[in-house]
């Protein structure tokens, strides 16, 4: 199993490489997800809310409680558990949440949608700190989802082989799936947890096949997440906006800071 500081997550579609995420394992245990190969930037992130009573709830309306942007994000889960979208010198980090201590979290971590994989920048050549998912012929649409468990939790699923790569667990939502396994460097903080990354191909976000990536984390513990007589909680982001950026810009605010020259002006 590879250990890495920092990884890229790669997808090869029809022979080509193209970056979708990059995670950080930071000196802290901190971790960080961030997306600097998508093309658009205009985007919406809010902290979402599932309501009770609404298992089959799958249209989120993320103006709800958020705010614009036109910067690409990056997502933060901290030790304690305080879960935030960020980008340094960039965006305020208004839209945040406390989620699972990492000490306490296991299972999903995040999800990653995308539609139209083009929309990712080309690699010129393989990394060495990558995990390369190997896509499908013409799959357009697909679910990056992150699973973390402590190493000694990890449960093979009847019938799976793991002998090779990709590797098979059960999953703490009780599907047997298939996928890449990734940990920090032996000695940084959480060196006996591992990320396990499972891609699934999905139904078309929209049908213009326009290019979408869309994601979620900072979950409440699976107690209540999937207690669906309950309300939960999350942060989610959507690139590109689906409305009128700028008319959005003025009906539920925006996070980003005004360049460096207009401090002060």
């Amino acid at each position: 199993m590879p250990r890495f500081k920092s990884f890229d997550i790669v997808a090869r579609a029809s022979g080509a490489l193209r970056r979708i995420a990059k995670v950080k394992f930071d000196r802290d245990g901190s971790i960080y997800v961030f997306f600097p190969g998508f093309d658009r930037t205009e985007g919406v992130l809010c902290r979402a809310r599932l309501s009770a009573g609404q298992p089959g709830q799958t249209v989120l309306d993320l103006t709800e409680n958020g705010r614009v942007t036109a910067h690409l994000v990056k997502y933060a889960h901290h030790p304690d558990g305080e879960a935030h979208f960020s980008q340094d010198g960039k965006v305020k980090t208004e839209v945040r949440r406390k989620s699972v201590p990492l000490h306490e979290q296991r299972g999903h971590l995040f999800t990653i949608q995308i539609q139209n994989i083009d929309s990712f920048r080309l690699l010129p050549a393989s990394r060495k700190d990558q995990l390369t998912l190997n896509l499908p012929e013409n799959m357009r649409a697909l679910k990056i989802t992150g699973w973390r468990y402590r190493l000694s939790d990890l449960k093979e699923p009847e019938g799976v082989v793991s002998a090779g790569h990709p590797k098979g667990i059960q999953t703490s939502d009780g599907l047997s799936r298939t996928g890449l396994f990734v940990a920090p460097p032996e000695g940084e903080p959480f060196d006996d947890f591992v990320l396990f990354i499972a891609v699934d191909e999905t139904p078309f976000l929209s049908q213009d096949n326009m290019p979408h990536l869309i994601f979620m984390g900072g979950f409440d513990p699976a107690t209540v997440a999937l207690n669906h007589s309950v309300d939960t909680e999350f942060l989610a982001f959507a690139y590109p906006c689906s409305a009128d950026f700028k008319e959005l810009e003025e009906r539920i605010g925006c996070i980003d800071l005004p360049p460096k020259g207009m401090l002060g002006s």
